[in-house]
């Protein structure tokens, strides 16, 4: 994990602020869901555990995973301090470990679109095999409009390197309406919509947007 460029980002607290507030559209998302009717969760690429740690807290059965070992060992302290049992494991957007066919809800918040269209695509159908038939896929990638797009290098087709995001030289693929329909073979997009305004880049105010979409598997 030490080639991890999250792994030094997580380990300076003066990141840990931000990214421990969960995201107002995935309490609204969650707390219109049951964990009666749809139990087991999971959080793919948690981070922090920001959003993990909300949707245990609403009683649902919860596995996190993520990339970063500094992140997982972050969310079970944090777990533990509430009493809260989440299965935290270290594994990236791909990990075959995770069970089939297992999964109510899957949530990828900020994270699958770090890399090429091609793993992004394989991203999503991977979670399409996780998702139980009838399940939910609620993720985030942004649109060819926010203000990273053309950022730094271009090394494929809608796609940039930029040197000035959150971390330096990250992969971003920036995607449209026809491209996530494309992707989302197997899925049935159950809403698709824009989030945008300006956020303080180092500094710097920049423009955002993001697609915040809701599929369920056929």
């Amino acid at each position: 994990m030490t080639n991890n460029p999250w792994e030094s980002f997580w380990a300076n607290a003066i990141n840990h602020d931000w990214w421990k507030r969960p995201a107002p559209e995935v309490t609204d998302f969650i707390t219109s869901q049951s964990p009666i009717q749809r139990p087991k969760v999971l959080d793919l690429g948690c981070g922090l555990g920001r959003h993990a740690i909300a949707i245990a807290q609403e009683g649902f059965t919860v596995t996190a995973t993520d990339p970063s070992k500094t992140a997982i060992d972050h969310l079970k302290q944090w777990a533990r301090s509430l009493d809260l049992s989440i299965e935290a494991k270290i594994g990236d957007t791909l990990d075959n470990s995770l069970p089939s066919d297992s999964f109510d809800i899957v949530l990828s918040y900020n994270v699958i679109y770090h890399g090429h269209r091609e793993q992004f695509a394989m991203a999503i159908e991977h979670v399409r095999k996780l998702l139980k038939s009838g399940g939910l896929f609620l993720f985030t990638c942004p649109t060819r409009q926010d203000g990273k797009y053309g950022c730094g290098e271009h090394v494929a087709p809608h796609t940039f390197r930029c040197h000035k995001s959150i971390i330096p030289g990250d992969l971003h693929y920036f995607a449209d309406e026809k491209d996530l329909d494309d992707l989302l073979t197997g899925f049935q997009v159950v809403s698709r919509k824009k989030d945008d305004g300006y956020w303080d880049n180092k500094g710097v105010r920049q423009y955002y947007s993001n697609w915040i979409v809701l599929a369920e598997k056929l």
